[in-house]
């Protein structure tokens, strides 16, 4: 599959389905990520999303939290750039698998909000790291995870 007919991608970190990575949301059926989030919510956490009402959520980041939370690396794609939402810990299966979808991307600008908590009524990331022109995308990925290496968490 290729990320440039999705508006997502999600590389899942449960533990039976550790780095499995999820295209979904073809270009041609969604003009919005939310949409789209919210039927990937509803297709593979149906219970969630009825018990968060995620009709009812009006930013990317209010549903993306829930899917950090379960493990979940989350991938928005645009056109020219994507936006990536890393978890607090993520497992080896998972980064191997976010090394290889960002080598088959074309370098682009990529923006990454690493741990997003909830602080004072508002969804906001523990960290922000910019895209980096001067860097290939694995190679700004080798950026962040030097400076993160407890990120790494072990499946069971």
């Amino acid at each position: 599959m290729n990320i440039n007919d999705y508006k997502l991608a999600i590389i899942c970190g449960a533990e039976d389905e550790d780095g499995l990575i999820r295209f979904f949301g073809e270009n041609n059926e969604y003009r919005y990520h939310l949409e789209c989030l919210k039927d990937y919510l509803y297709t593979y956490y149906n219970d969630l999303a009825k018990q968060i009402g995620a009709d009812d959520l009006r930013a990317n980041e209010e549903i993306i939290i829930y899917l950090n939370t379960l493990g979940d690396i989350v991938y928005l794609h645009s056109l020219g750039y994507g936006l990536l939402f890393i978890p607090k810990e993520v497992s080896e299966k998972q980064i191997d698998t976010l090394y290889e979808l960002f080598s088959s991307i074309e370098k682009m600008p990529i923006y990454i909000d690493y741990h997003l908590v909830r602080k004072h009524g508002k969804i906001v990331a523990q960290e922000i790291i910019n895209a980096d022109d001067d860097l290939e995308n694995t190679e700004f990925l080798d950026k962040f995870f030097q400076t993160k290496p407890y990120i790494k968490k072990k499946v069971k």
